[in-house]
């Protein structure tokens, strides 16, 4: 019987919700100054979403509002991220020159497009509104909404990225040396994942590694089929491809039969025998994670996890409040996000089978999300599906003929920090 060591086992239990607190962030080189949370006439945080994706370089962050902002932090800092959610940001006039003149690589934002620019023109045009646009990136193109679009004239050189609205064509993202910059707020894709994508520039990273796929059988628990998950570890085998089961004890669906306590372990045994991953769901809780130990499962890490764990391997998405007093909402990410301990978070990215198969919508997100550097399509193949269904799912993601990677394995080759 294989055991999972004491130290695994409690990173796991932490990271499904079964114990342990938040971890208290240090502070980092990177400064995130910003005028406001929202755009105006509206509560949706703007700001949160950029720190998201600046986590993927730097974990911890430190904050400032433009009216906080102090020539000291901008002298400490190695990186600097500024942000105009409502418009261009007000700044005490010796921070501003400050702002204007520093060397150190400089990120503007949104309404603060033209600091990118170095001296700032005392009169800035209006936002303008794309919507129904598409964005030009790395020689692909993508549909998209774009509001506010806040324009600003680039050498055509210096121009990474434009929006096309019909026949006119306008700067999304520009580099004028160490200062970018990008004319939009990055809140959703494909604009989160281009600015995501420069970030890699902007932070002087390592080339990324090439794309990849992962794929997440998820959700098995009693109520599905015992078959159905043998014969797809089989395919994958028969494919020599990795996988991943999550999987959890405790929430069935009303009105389903459960398998037997023992068929359930078995078919998690063969998963691994044949080669499978296993990730415990998140908020299972001590009593499953015990259970597949003494069975001799050795889990891989969490899925959906109640908590992130700095140190662990896990597999979901990122959460944050959209709004004061709102739910959690996922925030899509289209890269493996390193933690702070060393541990990484797979994205869970390709959803389309979880309201019916839609294989032409599974393929064209594959393509979509893997045109950019280093990232990887977390394909989602519901563990309830039959298993022509799933093997469907499976067949339709690698037609797009990108490498699969191993979430225990390719961990290690896939950093992205600084030089």
């Amino acid at each position: 019987m294989r055991l999972v060591s004491p130290a695994i086992l409690a990173a796991i239990l932490v990271a499904i919700g079964a114990g342990g607190g938040a971890r208290a962030a240090a502070a980092g080189g990177t400064l995130l100054v910003y005028d406001s949370l929202s755009k105006p006439f509206s509560l949706e945080d703007e700001i949160e979403p950029v720190a998201i994706l600046l986590s993927r370089f730097e974990p911890n962050l430190v904050r400032r509002t433009a009216k906080e902002l102090q020539a000291e932090d901008i002298r400490n800092a190695s990186h600097i991220v500024v942000v105009g959610a409502a418009g261009f940001p007000e700044f005490d006039p010796a921070v501003r020159k400050l702002l204007e003149s520093t060397k150190t690589p400089l990120m503007a934002v949104g309404g603060a497009v033209a600091l990118a620019k170095g001296a700032i023109p005392s009169t800035r045009p209006a936002p303008a509104a794309v919507a129904d646009g598409t964005v030009r990136h790395l020689g692909t193109r993508w549909p998209a909404r774009v509001d506010p679009l806040f324009p600003v004239e680039a050498d055509a050189a210096g121009v990474l990225a434009a929006v096309v609205d019909g026949k006119r064509e306008s700067v999304l993202c520009f580099r004028e040396g160490n200062r970018f910059g990008f004319a939009a707020l990055p809140s959703a894709p494909p604009l989160s994942m281009v600015f995501s994508d420069v970030l890699v520039d902007f932070y002087g990273a390592p080339e990324p590694p090439a794309a990849s796929m992962v794929f997440v059988v998820d959700d098995f628990h009693p109520g599905c089929s015992s078959e159905s998950i043998r014969r797809l570890s089989d395919y994958f085998s028969h494919l020599q491809i990795p996988f991943a089961v999550s999987t959890q004890m405790q929430r069935l669906p009303e009105g389903v039969e459960a398998m037997p306590e023992e068929e359930f372990l078995e078919a998690l045994r063969y998963v691994e025998l044949r080669g499978g991953r296993i990730f415990l769901k998140g908020g299972e809780g001590m009593a499953s994670a015990l259970k597949l130990q003494e069975a001799g499962l050795t889990p891989a890490g969490v899925a959906d996890p109640a908590e992130i764990d700095p140190g662990g391997i896990q597999i979901g998405r990122v959460f944050y409040r959209r709004s004061p007093g709102s739910d959690l909402v996922p925030f899509p990410l289209h890269v493996p996000m390193p933690l702070e301990k060393g541990g990484w978070l797979w994205p869970s990215n390709v959803r389309g089978g979880l309201d019916g198969i839609h294989l032409k919508a599974v393929r064209s997100q594959v393509r979509r999300i893997v045109s950019f550097r280093g990232a990887v399509a977390g394909v989602v193949i519901p563990a309830w599906l039959p298993f022509q269904s799933m093997r469907d799912l499976v067949d339709a993601a690698r037609a797009v003929e990108v490498p699969v990677s191993d979430p225990l394995k390719s961990v290690s080759t896939l950093s992205l920090s600084q030089p």
